[in-house]
């Protein structure tokens, strides 16, 4: 078993020093530090669904999307991150630079993640392809700024986009059995019924 942790171990650093190394630009290092700012917090996610609710015909994905983000905010922040407590990749290792304030927190599994995808999972069912296309490339961006500026594991990423796809599941899931979610659907056919 500590063998397999080691092989995780020495895979997610080789992805972290080839990201810094060959992939870090002056162009590029303001798009993902922005990115990530947008979803300190979730508030990006937060302030959607919020926007989504005080509209009568989105309330309730407005509703599902914020109790999505708790939930699985929840699970990672309070449960994941302190079971696991692993150290930020640059506490680890000496040759990894992060590029903003080093946070403070455990590393696995990445809240920013988490977060983006805990939102997305409730959204993309509910909105046209061409925004729940934007929805998923956001996320993407989010999960893989946490890499570039070196403050999250690939594993990390990973794990956090998991928590979110799954808790969306589970959170869509238990509206549905109480909702008819139908009604609220966004995409053209629904509207062409």
């Amino acid at each position: 078993m500590n063998n397999i942790i080691e092989k995780i171990y020495e895979f997610d650093h080789s992805v972290l020093l080839y990201i810094q190394e060959n992939m870090r630009t002056d162009y590029l290092t303001p798009l993902m530090k922005t990115s990530s700012l947008f979803v300190n917090i979730g508030i990006i996610w937060i302030l959607l669904s919020i926007v989504l609710i005080c509209i009568k015909r989105t309330r309730m994905i407005g509703i599902m999307t914020l109790t999505s983000l708790a939930f699985c905010i929840c699970i990672n922040n309070i449960f994941v991150k302190h079971i696991v407590a692993r150290a930020r990749p640059f506490d680890t290792y000496s040759d990894l630079f992060p590029l903003i304030k080093k946070p403070t927190d455990y590393s696995f599994a990445s809240g920013h993640t988490t977060a983006s995808f805990a939102a997305a999972g409730i959204l993309v069912r509910f909105l046209q392809r061409p925004l729940a296309v934007l929805i998923v490339f956001f996320s993407v961006l989010v999960a893989f700024s946490r890499l570039y500026l070196g403050v999250h594991y690939p594993t990390d990423v990973l794990c956090g986009m998991a928590i979110g796809i799954l808790g969306s599941t589970f959170v869509y899931m238990m509206f549905k059995k109480k909702y008819n979610l139908d009604e609220i659907r966004l995409s053209k056919r629904a509207d062409r019924d």
